[in-house]
């Protein structure tokens, strides 16, 4: 039935109602102030309010003062500039070009965004979603638009202090999708399920999926462009920001609050210098050497290994001559029929990784955090959002926030970060997030907690690790180098871990994440508590079956790694090589591994005043190799010897019960 409500075809075409698409401006008791539109509407009636025409549209406006000129943007604009705090977007699609998208500050100010919300406004499409939505869209074609948001907020005023920074803003009912293919650009394909989920029970025996079908919306522009992205602000005392109601479909990211970046750092005197050297070998025989790992990647077919003698100030390398970026060219080699050129395979490389003092005694320095960190008193809420089709469905680095009843759903896959939801940072910033009544599936990993990455590292400091700058990777056409680049850093970010967990035990730690009554399907790996301070993983169903799962890979449905003080009880798990899977590197990932942690029980409080039993149930995991594998130990897990099963006994110690 293609021309039902939120199908391909004209009947949920917004664009064919009466009037025309209108910005109203309302103010604090609902009273309509002004309203805006495109140029040469002025005086039509708008869409969403039939009393109402459009009273600005923005003839002889000067862009260079004042309001921004494109008029959705001058209508929040002027809404903040004269206090009125709610913006309504009639039904209709705004397709962001090259020519409206928006400056942005750093770190976004290459690809620029789509719509700026500041704080204090908060923005509202068409409550009509399936009908008359409010669209925002962008093409998909590789590299035409490159674009970190469709909408981001912010507040763009520099060195505010804590209290002034951004607070009480909200975006809703808005569909935001990364394509401007047809039946494609309004969302049609994403099912509007998370946006009436009265409870995670309704979704039971009806798992929402996507329509078979091709999808080529994730080409490399789109893997960075987000549906909405949520600047880290440090007001602890202002209202929330929320986001509910949204449809989001093929982009990148759906949902983010605050950014990682291991390009600032905290202590601008500080310099990074690596006690490690990685060495990449092109691959000539059947088996790497020992000592080594095999990777595939793409390197620019110019680039020439070499180590800078010292990496300057800025950031630079002195005794390297300039990186050879990679191209598209890089990406093709003739064709010997004399045809169009051919796609270059990529190039297995042997990888060996060895400690060094090459350029000094090994230290490392500290990112500058980037997290939203929320009001506990007011927490932030993140519900009631259907995303279709990204590669990350909810990041969340900060704390207090509330991420509820949302369903994420996309084609399995076992592409690398590609994840559902995640809490990241580190403390003492990240703290208190919950994780309830969510529905996520089809990702390498359902749910992430990641604060390893809180080492700086500017692109000198990859070129002496790896003798290569960043820009000289291209990786596959999926990921264009970047995801190769992370995967070869982390050997540094795992190597200054033990630096920190000596000096600053906490640095990298998720504190009080909350995981309750969700549920995961289809994902390679369900749940990761990595270096996580009192988490609890209750209720949940964590089920692979489905999932993009390497024939081999023992993969967790809970994965706990050094994590303490942490709770795992009452879960459904099934299907996965370990049901549950602790480890943990006592004194170098943290000081203790994975210490004092409680599975098949409950512990009522903080001291834990009542105990009670509320055993997980486990059904079809284990491999061959380790059949009934539902809770799985390994070797040195914790730091505590007298821990039952002890942390001495060799290997991988699996039990059925």
């Amino acid at each position: 039935m293609p021309n039902n409500p939120g199908n391909p075809g004209d009947s949920n075409n917004p664009n064919n109602l009466p009037g025309v698409m209108c910005a109203r401006v309302y103010n604090g008791t609902g009273t309509f102030q002004r309203s805006f539109c495109a140029t040469g509407s002025l005086g039509e009636v708008c869409r969403g309010d039939a009393t109402v025409t459009c009273g600005d549209d923005n003839t002889g406006v000067n862009a260079a003062t004042g309001p921004r000129s494109i008029w959705y943007q001058k209508a929040m604009d002027w809404a903040k500039q004269s206090g009125h705090p709610k913006v309504v977007l009639d039904p209709g699609v705004i397709t962001i070009t090259n020519a409206t998208k928006l400056p942005a500050d750093w770190p976004y100010h290459q690809e620029g965004v789509g719509l700026h919300v500041p704080g204090g406004i908060h923005l509202e499409g068409s409550q009509d979603y399936n009908t008359s939505p409010t669209v925002i869209n962008v093409t998909h074609v590789k590299d035409a638009i490159s674009l970190a948001a469709l909408v981001l907020v912010s507040d763009t005023e520099a060195n505010l202090p804590a209290s002034q920074q951004l607070a009480d803003a909200s975006v809703s009912y808005l569909t935001l999708v990364g394509t401007t293919q047809t039946s494609y650009s309004r969302g049609q394909a994403c099912p509007a399920r998370g946006h009436t989920l009265n409870s995670i029970l309704d979704l039971d025996g009806h798992e929402p999926t996507l329509a078979a079908g091709p999808w080529p919306f994730l080409t490399p522009d789109r893997l960075v462009t987000a549906g909405v992205r949520v600047n880290p602000s440090r007001n602890v005392t202002g209202a929330p920001v929320s986001l509910h109601h949204l449809k989001i479909a093929h982009l990148g990211w759906g949902i983010a609050y605050g950014f990682n970046t291991v390009y600032r750092k905290e202590d601008p005197l500080c310099q990074t210098v690596p006690g490690l050297k990685l060495t990449l070998t092109p691959k000539t025989t059947a088996k790497c050497p020992n000592n080594t790992f095999e990777k595939s990647m793409m390197l620019s077919k110019d680039a020439a290994a070499c180590r800078p003698s010292a990496c300057n100030a800025d950031g630079t390398s002195a005794g390297c001559p300039a990186p050879v970026a990679f191209t598209d060219a890089d990406r093709f080699i003739p064709n010997p029929d004399g045809g169009a050129p051919l796609p270059r395979p990529l190039d297995t490389y042997c990888v060996g990784v060895e400690e060094t003092t090459a350029w000094g005694t090994p230290h490392y320095c500290a990112v500058e955090p980037f997290e939203f960190l929320g009001n506990p008193n007011a927490r932030s809420q993140v519900h009631h959002n259907s995303i279709c089709d990204v590669k990350v469905a909810v990041n969340i680095v900060g704390g207090h926030t509330d991420v509820s009843k949302n369903v994420a759903i996309r084609h399995a896959t076992g592409a690398a970060n590609f994840f559902g939801m995640s809490t990241d940072g580190h403390l003492p910033y990240t703290q208190s997030t919950t994780y309830t009544e969510n529905f996520v599936s089809g990702f390498q990993l359902g749910f992430l907690t990641d604060g390893s990455q809180y080492a700086y590292m500017e692109d000198c400091t990859t070129r002496r690790l790896t003798g290569y700058n960043p820009n000289e990777f291209g990786g596959s056409e999926i990921i264009n180098g970047f995801q190769d680049v992370l995967d070869l850093r982390q050997h540094m970010f795992d190597a200054a871990q033990p630096v920190f967990a000596q000096t600053d035990p906490l640095r990298g730690f998720i504190d009080h994440v909350y995981i309750r009554d969700n549920r995961f399907y289809k994902n390679v790996t369900g749940i990761s508590l990595y270096r996580v301070n009192w988490g609890f993983v209750g209720f949940n169903t964590i089920d692979a079956q489905g999932a993009q799962v390497a024939p081999d890979a023992g993969l967790p449905g809970v994965s706990v790694s050094n994590t303490i003080n942490s709770w795992i009880y009452g879960n459904t798990i099934r299907h996965f090589g370990h049901g549950i899977d602790i480890s943990g590197a006592p004194g170098k990932q943290s000081t203790l591994g994975s210490c004092y942690n409680g599975i098949h029980t409950y512990c009522s409080d903080y001291g834990c005043p009542v105990w009670a039993s509320y055993p997980n149930a486990f059904s079809n995991n284990g491999t061959g190799a380790e059949p009934n594998c539902n809770v799985a130990y390994n070797e040195g897990y914790c730091l505590d010897l007298a821990s039952t099963p002890s942390p001495t006994v060799p290997g991988t110690q699996c039990f059925a019960n």
